[in-house]
């Protein structure tokens, strides 16, 4: 417990940084600069799932005394060509301030805040049959205006979702919507478990 509320107390203030870093970039009109924003969301997305898969390389990273030459030749293998060059700084100095031991959980705060920056919700969709992409399209569409419209002082704008399909022979029909904690049940085995509901309750009363 005590290495985690530390490890969180490390990880704020860089994951800050770099998120007003891309902020700075964001803010601005040139759609270049913008795009580097989101850039840096999915550098840190991939890095995260690679250190997800090889749990070693942080272990690594950690090791003191594994010279800074070293982590940094690492590093640049786990990066792709798309990695911008402000991920790859961060990354660097990182490494210089000796703070690269804790790169998991301030990749992950960094997600976390710039998630919540963009209003990135993420959905889970399950029905018993695949979806074709006019069914897809129309239902994300529709989720856009049931989770926002989201308001401003100066605008009024729509939530961003990532959605997830999945397959589950179970539902029957109809299909199951997943947002963060909340679950919207539009199967036909909700439909029929709320019908034998009510008609218990009828029965009873």
């Amino acid at each position: 417990m005590a290495n985690t509320m530390f490890g969180a107390k490390i990880a704020n203030p860089y994951s800050e940084a770099l998120l007003q870093l891309g902020l700075n970039l964001y803010l601005k009109e040139e759609n270049a600069d913008t795009q580097i924003f989101f850039q840096i969301i999915f550098d840190m997305e991939n890095l995260l799932a690679i250190l997800k898969l090889t749990p070693v390389l942080e272990k690594y990273l950690s090791n003191p005394l594994i010279p800074n030459k070293d982590k940094k030749d690492v590093l640049e293998k786990c990066l792709t060509k798309k990695t911008s060059s402000t991920t790859k700084n961060f990354l660097m100095l990182l490494v210089d301030k000796k703070r690269i031991g804790f790169i998991s959980i301030i990749t992950q705060t960094f997600l976390n805040k710039a998630y919540d920056f963009v209003c990135l919700k993420f959905v889970e969709v399950c029905s018993a049959h695949s979806l074709d992409k006019e069914q897809k399209t129309k239902l994300i569409e529709k989720l856009k205006i049931l989770l926002g419209p989201e308001f401003t002082t100066s605008k009024v704008y729509y939530s961003k979702i990532n959605v997830t399909f999945k397959i589950d022979k179970e539902i029957l029909g109809g299909f199951i919507i997943k947002v963060d904690s909340k679950i919207i049940d539009l199967s036909l085995r909700g439909e029929l478990e709320s019908l034998a509901k009510q008609m218990e309750t009828n029965l009873l009363s």
